[in-house]
């Protein structure tokens, strides 16, 4: 079925509207996915809040030169799905970095994450870590052990003070 102008107009402008709204910005590859796994990735990043569609690259290309992100023209060959966070919770990002590591045959090509331009290999990395929330709980965990352990060695020292008198 062909796809007329005015609808390929519309999908550029829907697609220049999910690029100006996201903070993150993914581009991955799908080939080799079957549709009940397509399905559920899109499932697990929907109840993340986020976005995961599969664009034209030459509608993608349009969307995003016109965006003034041109750094990632390039890479947009061959299938290339979306993944639209627009907050800065990367708990999608996350997910979909499970994904991807549980299936060989799929991987990162790019992406913007605040506005700053990530090749694959810096993708992969960045998806890698704990969501800022886990951080936070980490280092609240460290700072409790600390707390914990100077609470109970001032204590020590008070009772062996008070044993001396």
């Amino acid at each position: 079925m062909a796809i007329t102008r005015q609808l390929k107009e519309q999908h550029v402008l829907e697609l220049k509207d999910l690029i100006s709204k996201s903070n993150i910005i993914i581009v991955w590859d799908y080939l080799g996915l079957n549709a009940i796994d397509i399905s559920d990735i899109r499932t697990i990043i929907r109840n993340e809040q986020a976005i995961n569609k599969v664009y034209k690259n030459r509608i993608a290309k349009i969307a995003f030169e016109e965006s003034g992100k041109k750094e990632i023209l390039d890479i947009l060959i061959g299938p290339s799905s979306f993944l639209f966070i627009e907050t800065d919770d990367s708990k999608a990002l996350l997910e979909l970095y499970k994904f991807i590591k549980e299936n060989d045959d799929l991987s990162f090509k790019a992406g913007y994450i605040n506005g700053e331009f990530y090749n694959a290999k810096a993708i992969q990395e960045i998806a890698g870590l704990p969501s800022k929330d886990d951080l936070l709980s980490m280092l609240l965990s460290a700072l409790q052990g600390t707390l914990r352990n100077l609470a109970y060695s001032v204590s020590k020292i008070a009772e062996s003070s008070v044993e001396k008198k």
